[in-house]
């Protein structure tokens, strides 16, 4: 069964996937896949073409929190990102999807991905579970992780789908505003309700 794990930058979304992959899931995570994919020569190139020839680190590696800066200050930005990245990274993406479903047998994949709604792809999963907490502990969280100011973090969220239509869509909602204590037990909850229905399908 293919579960996809959603919510905007600070909503807990990939700690809360975590706390399923250690109860006995099988866990995909977009934001790695991306970052193999960021690795390809050629999806370099192009990124390089459109943001700059100065992407690249000391070590020759993309630099990715550079790469958002550029990208995400305009809508033109964040569409040309979308234009080089998407292709490659959706191929990407159901390749290892599809690898781990044949793993897991009849077990559960859960897929970590900021934009399944945003990307229109949510009818592909059988369960989608909707991560989110008040903006100002998602900004809060954002800045404690480091490398983004406030102002930048607030305008990635401005351009993800609003989190009360991701929550109305979603089959499941995971509340993280409080600790990760508090998460473990809605992931314990959660994992019971999501084993039931994986033997019904």
């Amino acid at each position: 069964m293919l579960v996809g794990i959603t919510g905007g930058i600070g909503s807990g979304k990939s700690a809360f996937s975590e706390l399923l992959v250690d109860r006995g899931a099988l866990g995909v995570d977009a934001d790695l896949v991306a970052r193999e994919v960021a690795d390809d020569l050629a999806v370099i190139q192009q990124l390089k073409e459109a943001f700059g020839e100065d992407l690249l680190d000391n070590e020759g590696k993309l630099d990715r929190r550079e790469l958002g800066r550029r990208a995400f200050v305009s809508e033109r930005g964040s569409q040309r990102l979308e234009e080089i990245m998407r292709p490659p990274l959706a191929h990407a993406i159901w390749r290892k999807l599809e690898q781990a479903l044949q793993s897991a047998g009849s077990g559960l994949v859960v897929f970590d991905a900021s934009l399944i709604y945003e990307w229109g792809s949510e009818a592909r999963f059988d369960r989608i579970v909707v991560v989110d907490a008040d903006e100002e502990i998602r900004v809060s969280r954002a800045l404690a992780r480091g490398g983004l100011q406030e102002a930048e973090i607030r305008e990635r969220m401005a351009r993800q789908m609003d989190p009360l239509e991701k929550k109305a869509r979603a089959d499941y909602v995971v509340d993280n505003n409080g600790n990760l204590g508090d998460l473990a037990v809605q992931a314990n909850r959660l994992w019971g309700e999501l084993t039931l229905v994986a033997k019904e399908i």
